[in-house]
């Protein structure tokens, strides 16, 4: 009898958890004996695993080892995608309603879950670092690759003084993750500011925020961010909700320095929000529409070509970027464009220079540039010249050439990214030589084949999540393929790799070559292996996974996700799903995801209210009148982000009406329920100031609002082309002496509401009322002149 083969697996995060899984629990009993090395003393590598404690109403938060996300942070994919293809997020929170983006200790705790279903404590050596790697490539297979590690540093010994202890193992696999340290770039000056600067890492949560702002100093000045990609704008809208939490809450303070908030972008970019349109080709999307989660919608088969889909890597085209443009545009509407993209050209082809645009996952960015509180400045950022220890100025050379100096700088931030460097340190010098290391280029630090998995080489050396894009579904898949592959060695041989496998394999690391050497500027997509869709389906077809389709109307074949590609050979089982009880997560999460891509149009829709309640976000005009066409009021309404002052709740906004006399006549507070926590209260809930109370934020319920799913465009919507969402609530019932009925009708153009209406109905419900006792008060508000839309009302 053979004996397992042993696989040191390094790094105890979301990749490492499942390679050691598939070893484990998709090949026969005794095939691998894996062994994860986690530096932290607990799994989930970026993800904490608890939610953070409160102190004085604030999140304070301390990561056990090194970077770790903010815990009260989402993702910016959905539980969907966010997740592996055999446990569902139900089976992890059970009776709780899931959100459709988990917080991060959410995604900790589903880890931790995953850990305990399916590896066994022996596996996990936790608090063990692994600092070097031995290959030798002449001895037997049990003896190539001898791993060193010590003991977690807190100890409190002395680094050097630290004994080693090795094991040898058949295969070393690499799961210590792509985002290993913090990038800074080395720019003239900045060296010199470094008191004033940090990196957006840094910037987890309310406490970090107020203490960024506290060294930037009391004068106020501007906060610039650096950086064009994800973390850039996540940085600048974290701060604008910082600053508008200040200005906007409790403890406001007419005293505080005054900021403004500059965010500079080498590249042309999108602002996604978390859900967008999305219509299908049946009977029922022709009176109604619907939101779904940007993954959902991005990685929908039914945007490929007929047939099989096949991975697309390596340079990117011009007509290539200009579709996408072109896509975005017709999907987001004119209203997001003229905010939610950055200096996007719509035909790239009139600009010879454009680099492809790249995209960034934020709910309220474009929001924020339409306030004026973000300032986007599309260019390089060429030096940073200190005028005092408290003061600078950066010197940024625009895509045409001239130069633009942003002044008075207090505090700047380095949304910059990160290196994998420190991930690969452990890996001998004739390993990475082999493997065409780079250490100055964190975009493509190595040159590997096999999807991203190895080299054929070092055919004893796998990686699994070792690259940046959307990679949960893509880490399973590259695990089940190292582990199909070290499956078939003989644990005293060598691996051997088919001829045509060394070829094909050859012309994957010729195009990586091309890729890397491609003009960063103007060829380089935002990620590497950005083809998700293709990724999945190559990795299904190479390892003979059949897609499990989907019971949703026409036959469409719906969006990848984990859970449709599970371990099954294509025969007829996979038409009809199995009812056994090993596939009952997997049930789940396709019911789910059913029926959240083809919701019930008669029952409440939260996607829906979270599209209403992002798109409310800035400054209206408005205009109220009565049935019989007279004008009660008019003047604008602004609704601001805040920090959520009580529990229970997703997102707050802090309405003010401001008269066209300017004086503030009504004030209210706005808040998106936290499914998790409230399952069943409304959707959103509106709460009034109390006008006579002392307090400088008290607030009654007002009412709640459950939205429907949105209706095509006809009688309901004023321009062609849009979608209308209708809210209802209705206060107090048959024993109440007053019955109030709110009535809202939010009309889209994209993921922007253009317009929008709220009626509301009072009557006396006592038994001698009549037609007196009735009151209906009409408004109307619009971005622009509401004067046609009073019309159309």
């Amino acid at each position: 009898m053979q004996r397992p083969k042993k696989v040191a697996i390094i790094g105890g995060g979301p990749s490492g958890l499942v390679a050691a899984k598939t070893l484990l629990q998709n090949h026969p009993e005794g095939t691998f004996h894996p062994v994860i090395f986690e530096k932290r003393h607990d799994i989930g590598g970026l993800w904490p695993t608890e939610p953070p404690s409160a102190e004085n109403g604030s999140p304070s938060y301390q990561p056990t080892w090194g970077l770790q996300v903010d815990p009260l942070m989402r993702t910016n994919l959905s539980k969907f995608s966010v997740a592996f293809s055999d446990l569902a997020w139900d089976a992890v929170f059970e009776g709780r309603d899931v959100p459709m983006f988990p917080q991060a200790w959410q995604v900790g705790r589903y880890l931790k879950r995953y850990s305990e279903k399916y590896l066994s404590p022996g596996v996990l050596r936790l608090g063990q670092r692994v600092v070097r790697a031995v290959r030798c490539a002449e001895a037997t297979p049990s003896e190539r690759w001898t791993v060193y590690w010590v003991s977690d540093e807190s100890t409190g010994q002395d680094e050097d003084s630290q004994e080693e202890t090795s094991e040898t193992f058949d295969f070393l696999l690499v799961a210590s993750g792509y985002f290993s340290s913090p990038h800074i770039p080395d720019i003239t000056g900045l060296d010199i500011f470094a008191h004033k600067t940090v990196h957006s890492s840094a910037l987890n949560n309310e406490v970090d925020m107020r203490n960024f702002l506290d060294n930037a100093g009391t004068t106020g000045g501007k906060i610039v961010v650096i950086g064009g990609s994800i973390s850039g704008v996540e940085a600048a809208s974290a701060l604008s909700l910082h600053l508008s939490s200040l200005k906007h809450s409790l403890l406001s303070s007419q005293n505080r320095p005054q900021f403004e908030l500059y965010h500079i972008c080498s590249r042309p970019f999108w602002t996604v929000p978390n859900y967008i349109p999305h219509t299908s080709s049946s009977a029922a999307a022709q009176t109604h529409s619907t939101f779904l989660p940007v993954d959902l919608v991005f990685y929908d088969l039914a945007r490929r070509p007929p047939g099989p889909v096949e991975y697309g890597y390596g340079p990117i085209g011009q007509e290539q970027a200009t579709r996408l443009n072109y896509y975005f545009f017709s999907l987001f509407g004119e209203e997001h464009r003229r905010t939610g993209s950055v200096d996007v050209q719509l035909d790239d082809r009139k600009y010879h220079r454009k680099p492809p645009s790249w995209v960034a996952i934020e709910d309220d960015y474009a929001e924020y540039v339409r306030a004026g509180t973000i300032n986007p400045v599309t260019g390089r950022v060429c030096a940073v010249k200190p005028s005092s220890l408290e003061e600078a100025s950066i010197e940024v050379t625009l895509p045409n050439g001239e130069t633009k100096f942003l002044d008075n700088v207090a505090a700047i931030v380095m949304a910059t990214g990160f290196t994998p460097f420190t991930s690969i340190s452990y890996l001998p010098e004739d390993v990475l030589t082999t493997l065409e290391y780079s250490p100055s280029d964190s975009f493509l630090s190595l040159v590997l084949d096999g999807k991203g998995t190895s080299h054929a080489d070092v055919p004893d050396l796998g990686f699994v999540g070792f690259y940046r894009g959307p990679y949960w579904g893509a880490m399973e898949m590259q695990a089940k393929s190292l582990a199909e592959a070290w499956s078939r060695s003989d644990a005293e041989n060598p691996i051997e790799i088919p001829h045509h496998e060394i070829e094909t394999r050859s012309q994957e690391r010729q195009v990586i070559r091309r890729l890397r050497s491609a003009d960063p500027r103007l060829q380089r997509g935002q990620f590497p292996m950005g083809d998700y869709v293709g990724l999945m389906e190559s990795f299904s077809r190479d390892l003979g996974i059949c897609r499990t389709p989907l019971s949703i109307p026409e036959g469409e074949p719906g969006p990848v996700i984990p859970a449709r590609y599970t371990d099954r050979k294509p025969n007829a089982r996979c038409v009809e799903r199995e009812k056994t009880e090993g596939d009952q997560d997997v049930r789940i999460v396709l019911e789910s995801l059913e029926k959240t891509l083809s919701p019930n149009p008669d029952l409440p829709n939260m996607v829906a209210a979270a599209a209403v309640f992002r798109a409310l976000h800035g400054t209206w005009r408005f205009s109220r009148g009565n049935p019989i066409g007279e004008r009660k009021a008019s003047g604008t309404v602004t609704f601001y982000p805040r920090y959520v002052s009580t529990p229970g709740y997703e997102k707050e906004l802090l309405c003010e009406e401001v008269s066209e006399t300017a004086v503030v006549t009504r004030r209210s507070v706005y808040r998106l329920k936290d499914p998790f926590l409230q399952p069943c209260s409304p959707h959103i809930q509106v709460w009034l100031e109390d006008a006579n109370d002392g307090s400088p934020d008290s607030h009654h319920f007002s009412h709640g609002l459950n939205a429907m799913l949105p209706q095509r465009a006809g009688e309901e919507t004023p321009t062609s082309g849009e979608v209308a969402v209708h809210a209802t609530s209705t206060m107090g019932d048959s024993q109440s002496d007053i019955r109030t009925r709110y009535c809202y009708t939010f009309h889209f153009d994209g993921v922007s509401i253009s317009s929008w209406k709220c009626t509301v109905d009072t009557e006396s419900t006592g038994s001698v009322a009549t037609s007196a006792d009735k009151e209906f008060e009409s408004t109307v508000y619009s971005r622009g002149d509401i004067a046609s839309l009073c019309e159309y009302e």
